[in-house]
């Protein structure tokens, strides 16, 4: 577990895959209406007070924010919130990374204008895959929090997003050629 401290307000807390496995959840049941990720949470900041030898605040709003990490681990940001105007008794708040986005290209040209795109505009994403299946070009874009509308509008048009739920991914993954390495 690495901990650090960008101030009183965030602390970044990088967990490995075996961190993950000794706290006993995965990045995908990590959903704050789980009793098992509220304990992570909890047991997460309380090494990180122990670690940074301060207390963190916790009364007031803190912001969770979670986001995969390739080894099978994650990076969790928290960040202590102003209080709100009406004394809200919602203190946590808790995000996950947007789910990846299957994008097909229109043709050839549009899937290499599509990427030019992509390699610009790095604060939208985390990383890219692209793939070749029945004759069409496929980007699988995991975007960054808050930036998919961003990255849909930049890509409209090129191609169009493929509706369709982690199956459609899937798919790709198990019957594509993948094209491209980041």
């Amino acid at each position: 577990m690495n901990i650090q401290a960008d101030g009183d307000e965030k602390i970044a807390v990088t967990l490995s895959h075996q961190d993950m496995n000794e706290l006993d959840i995965t990045y995908d049941e990590m959903d704050y209406s789980n009793i098992e990720t509220r304990r992570v949470i909890w047991t997460v900041l309380d090494e990180a007070k122990r670690v940074l030898g301060k207390p963190i605040k916790t009364d007031g709003r803190l912001l969770v924010q979670v986001s995969p990490a390739d080894d099978g681990g994650c990076l969790m940001l928290f960040t202590q919130m102003p209080l709100l105007e009406n004394n809200s008794k919602k203190r946590l708040v808790m995000k996950k990374d947007a789910e990846p986005i299957l994008w097909r290209a229109f043709d050839c040209n549009s899937f290499l204008d599509a990427l030019n795109i992509l390699k610009n505009q790095t604060q939208f994403t985390r990383n890219i895959e692209t793939y070749l299946y029945k004759n069409n070009y496929y980007i699988i874009i995991h975007p960054k929090p808050s930036f998919l509308e961003k990255i849909e509008l930049s890509l409209c048009e090129y191609g169009e997003t493929v509706e369709g739920d982690k199956g459609s991914i899937a798919k790709i993954y198990e019957y594509a050629k993948p094209l491209l390495s980041e």
